[in-house]
């Protein structure tokens, strides 16, 4: 099995200029009404947990898991050093179809086990998806070592259908369907169906957390779990070497 490796981290820095804010992603517990998903605290801010709080942080260091009780700086003492954003660059792009040949056609051996961007239809997720580009969205599918079709029905009745070859994980949106901000679509394939609700974005920023808080603010929780678990990747490899 041939293994890709990939340059990590990248993106937490925009441009090479240091996002100022400090964005809480997931919250939980008595003070998660104080500390909403989406929201903004400067690096100044004392962040004040009582016993049973989770927040998640999301800054140009990556993320940061604070529980309580104690009071917390909004800033990483971490330091934050501009990255090749290969893998992050990758996973952020609008543009799904300029990789479709990259992603469509793998060997079995290589089969994905998550969307290669952020901005694909992940086909076994139910929910909110946001789409950047309508024009030029691609579904992703899981299981992709297997031959399959998916079924995509809309409004009035209407379908469309995707055939995938073994080893496929990746195809454009069905032509015949266009998506359209607001509509709801079921989808059928290999694993359970699934319902998801369009949500077009577009600006949808070129850093990280500008895109975290978009996807927050449309309700793309499977979109912003993809992007926390990829920033913690690239991370972790950061660290690593």
């Amino acid at each position: 099995m041939r293994l890709i490796k990939f340059a990590v981290t990248g993106l937490l820095l925009s441009a090479g200029v240091a996002q100022a804010a400090t964005l809480v992603v997931r919250a939980s517990g008595p003070s998660s009404a104080t500390y909403p998903p989406g929201k903004s605290l400067p690096d100044t801010a004392r962040i004040q947990l009582k016993a049973n709080d989770m927040i998640i942080l999301l800054d140009a260091r990556g993320t940061r898991t604070l529980r309580g009780p104690g009071n917390f700086s909004a800033m990483s003492t971490a330091a934050a050093e501009p990255q090749n954003g290969t893998a992050l660059a990758a996973l952020v792009e609008q543009r799904g179809d300029r990789r479709v040949r990259i992603g469509a056609v793998r060997s079995i051996e290589g089969t994905s086990t998550k969307p290669p961007g952020v901005w694909y239809v992940d086909a076994s997720k139910a929910g909110t998806v946001c789409v950047a580009d309508p024009a030029h969205a691609m579904v992703w599918r899981p299981g992709s070592n297997l031959a399959g079709t998916t079924t995509i029905s809309g409004a009035a009745g209407a379908s469309a259908k995707l055939d995938w070859i073994a080893g496929q994980a990746v195809q454009p949106w069905p032509a015949s369907m266009p998506l359209t901000a607001g509509a709801r679509y079921h989808v059928v394939g290999t694993g359970a169906p699934i319902d998801i609700k369009v949500a077009t974005v577009a600006t949808p920023g070129d850093d990280v957390q500008t895109i975290a808080k978009t996807l927050i603010a449309n309700g793309c929780s499977a979109q912003v779990d993809l992007l926390l678990t990829t920033v913690d990747a690239a991370s972790a490899a950061n660290a690593a070497n």
